[in-house]
C-alpha cells in the first residue's frame, strides 16, 4: 500500500489500449459473435445469456412472467402479481433476478414501478 505521501500511479490511457494484449475468456467472444450473427439474420435486440445464467434464473413461474410480459403491460409490480395470481414479494423477487440479468426493465410508473421486457429476444449460448 503506498504511503499517503507518494503519488499515485497514473491511470492507463484508454486510447493505448490493445484488444490483442486483452485476456478476453472464449466465451465472452463466442457470445458476442454469436449475438452479431443473429442482428446480421434479422434478430438486432437479442440478449445471449450464458448457459449457467439461464439455467440459474429461468424456471416455470420465471417463463410464466415473461410470456406475460410479451402479451401484457401491466401497470406495476403489484397489478402484475394479481394477473398471474402469485404474491407480490415473491413476484418483485423474481423481477429482481430478471433485472440483473438485463432480461426486464423498469417504467417509471409514478408512484410505481412497471416491470417491461429490455429485449424483442432472449436466447441462451447454444450447449457446443
Amino acid at each position: 500500500m503506498p504511503a499517503f505521501d507518494e503519488e499515485p500511479a497514473p491511470a492507463p490511457d484508454p486510447n493505448e489500449f490493445d484488444a490483442a494484449d486483452a485476456d478476453v475468456d472464449d466465451r465472452l467472444e463466442f457470445r458476442a459473435a454469436f449475438s452479431e450473427t443473429l442482428a446480421q439474420h434479422g434478430f438486432p435486440d437479442t440478449l445471449v445469456l450464458a448457459r449457467e445464467r439461464a439455467a440459474d434464473v429461468f424456471h416455470e413461474r420465471r417463463l410464466e412472467i415473461l410470456d406475460h410480459l410479451k402479451e401484457q403491460n401491466p401497470a406495476s409490480v403489484r397489478a402484475l402479481a394479481e394477473q398471474l395470481g402469485y404474491d407480490k414479494g415473491v413476484v418483485s423477487r423474481d423481477l429482481q433476478r430478471l433485472a440483473r440479468i438485463d432480461v426486464i426493465e423498469y417504467e417509471d410508473a409514478g408512484r410505481s414501478k412497471a416491470p417491461r421486457l429490455k429485449h424483442e429476444h432472449v436466447v441462451v449460448e447454444p450447449i457446443v
